[in-house]
């Protein structure tokens, strides 16, 4: 199963920028959950703590596409130093801030900040990718590996998040996403020869159709998929307190996430015969259907159970997504493309974070997982929508 990837790491620099990465990539799945926790203690309001985490999601989802637009004219590495430097400086002033119990306009404006800033490195890793291996199956897999990676930061960062604010401080939680970002960020900024090449204005890139239908739905189940991992991390984080295993959360959240990357590996190492649609359609339905039982869940052992079998229909959904991009969108604009899709589910996080803390106000942890399962059916609806009335004719991806 990992000869596959094996054969990707061999690559002239696929090694080093596949670990800066996900170093770089850290705090994706620690500002939001340190956001919740230390908003959550200093406050007592789940909903004012997942909607000032939002809004960091908000921020980094308006900018992603903005920030691809500046990489493929001018490169990848001023964007990363800058970026990343002025992520690192907003999450210091957000802790100064809660320290200093400042007005909430000016939590929300610093997490707008370090969210905004921060460099969106899952896209231009990917990027890398595709400038390294061209089109076709390889690239496919290296996609895979990319959802495992990802799997792998949501498995370390709410596990270090979560340890260092039950066992010294959330201010040093928050701290340790802006150390680790800074440090990812630098270290891809240095990777120059695989970083690709700044077009210019006249890239080309105006000259191809977008499929901005097919685009829009993808990206809607990208949302789908970003609202329902933001609402649970939320829901999940009150239930674990709830029970007085406030520790745990960061465990249950590392096992939805292990369970994941297992799938996601599974997923890459497999040459596919059933057409990427297919998939898509079959990884959203499994997705509503391991939703299901969470309302009903009554122990945190039996919701690590859950969220495992959750997480196996996770990483697959991603992949395919961006399969079918691949496949549906013109090569000169699959970059483009790819940075919408994942813009869409770092979007759907912050609505997922505020719906799910105001559900965990008003109905309590247990009943609050009604809306990532409302949001699992949702993401099955558009799926099948897209695959019958959405598919463009032609196809671009060559295996």
């Amino acid at each position: 199963m990992l000869k596959p990837y094996a054969h990707l790491m061999r690559r002239p620099g696929a090694g080093a920028f596949f670990a800066a990465g996900i170093l770089g990539r850290m705090p994706i799945s620690m500002i939001g959950l340190g956001i919740v926790i230390l908003i959550a203690q200093e406050s007592g309001s789940y909903g004012l703590a997942g909607a000032i985490s939002g809004v960091a999601v908000i921020a980094g989802a308006l900018t992603g596409p903005v920030q691809g637009r500046l990489v493929d004219r001018f490169g990848q590495r001023m964007l990363l130093l800058i970026g990343s430097v002025l992520c690192t400086v907003a999450l210091g002033g957000l802790l100064v801030a809660v320290r200093a119990d400042a007005a909430t306009w000016i939590l929300y404006a610093l997490s707008f900040v370090a969210g905004g800033t921060r460099p969106q490195v899952g896209s231009f890793v990917r990027a890398r990718w595709t400038h390294l291996l061209g089109r076709g199956r390889a690239l496919q897999t290296a996609f895979a590996l990319e959802a495992v990676g990802d799997e792998v930061v949501f498995i370390v960062g709410p596990v270090l998040v979560t340890t260092l604010a039950t066992q010294w401080s959330p201010y040093a939680a928050l701290t340790a996403a802006g150390v680790l970002g800074l440090a990812g960020g630098i270290w891809l900024a240095t990777l120059r020869a695989s970083d690709p090449p700044g077009r210019g204005k006249s890239n080309g890139a105006e000259q191809a159709r977008m499929p901005w239908l097919s685009i829009t739905l993808l990206s809607l189940i990208g949302l789908g998929l970003g609202a329902t991992l933001g609402g649970a991390e939320v829901i999940t984080v009150a239930f674990t307190t709830e029970k007085g295993k406030a520790g745990l959360a960061g465990v249950v959240l590392a096992i939805w996430a292990f369970g994941s990357l297992l799938a996601g590996l599974w997923y890459g190492s497999v040459h596919w015969r059933a057409p990427v649609e297919r998939r898509l359609l079959i990884g959203t339905i499994a997705l509503a259907i391991t939703l299901a039982p969470l309302p009903w869940v009554n122990s945190v052992l039996m919701l690590g159970v859950v969220l495992f079998c959750c997480g196996m229909t996770i990483a697959p959904t991603m992949v395919a997504v961006t399969a079918c991009v691949e496949e549906w969108v013109p090569p000169e604009r699959l970059t483009e493309a790819i940075t919408w899709t994942v813009t869409g589910i770092l979007l759907g996080v912050a609505p997922g974070n505020a719906a799910a803390g105001h559900a965990v106000d008003v109905l309590g942890p247990s009943d609050a997982y009604w809306v990532p399962f409302g949001v699992g059916i949702a993401c099955a609806i558009v799926a099948a929508v897209s695959i019958t009335f959405a598919r463009p004719k032609e196809r671009f991806a060559h295996n």
